[in-house]
């Protein structure tokens, strides 16, 4: 399994910690070692780009995933992830999780689209959202 970082921004990432979020994930949902994963890190500005010509919404968003499922060599490429570090630290309490932690959980989550789940309604959001968190050992938002 490997996970490709590409950072083309300024802000401030911890690559190796993102990674092994990701890494997490990929495992625990039984993805292939021949797996490959591709995490971009944006500007808000690319992000908006991004969200604007492939999702027709406008303004940033915090990730964005690009299913491909294709052999490649070796490899078989399960996507693209496309993460907005700018926009994930703005709206970090909306996550609930500890300073720090809200980008593994964005990645996670777009791992999880990448693997076939759907956050298209409240009920399959909070599913979704359920086991990023459990993946990571992380607490469900509102609980003490």
């Amino acid at each position: 399994m490997r996970v490709l970082v590409n950072k083309r921004t300024r802000s401030p990432v911890e690559e190796a910690r993102l990674r092994r979020a990701c890494l997490r994930a990929l495992r625990a949902e039984g993805a292939g070692e021949d797996s490959l994963v591709s995490v971009t890190l944006l500007s808000r500005r690319e992000m908006e780009e991004y969200n604007r010509h492939y999702m027709m919404r406008k303004g940033s968003t915090d990730v964005l995933s690009f299913p491909m499922q294709e052999r490649d060599g070796d490899s078989f490429l399960l996507g693209d992830v496309l993460i907005c570090p700018a926009h994930v630290r703005r709206y970090r309490r909306r996550y609930g999780v500890e300073e720090g932690r809200e980008l593994e959980l964005v990645a996670v989550h777009g791992i999880l689209h990448l693997l076939g789940y759907d956050d298209s309604d409240e009920e399959k959001a909070a599913e979704m959202d359920r086991r990023a968190r459990k993946i990571l050992g992380l607490r469900e938002e509102g609980s003490s």
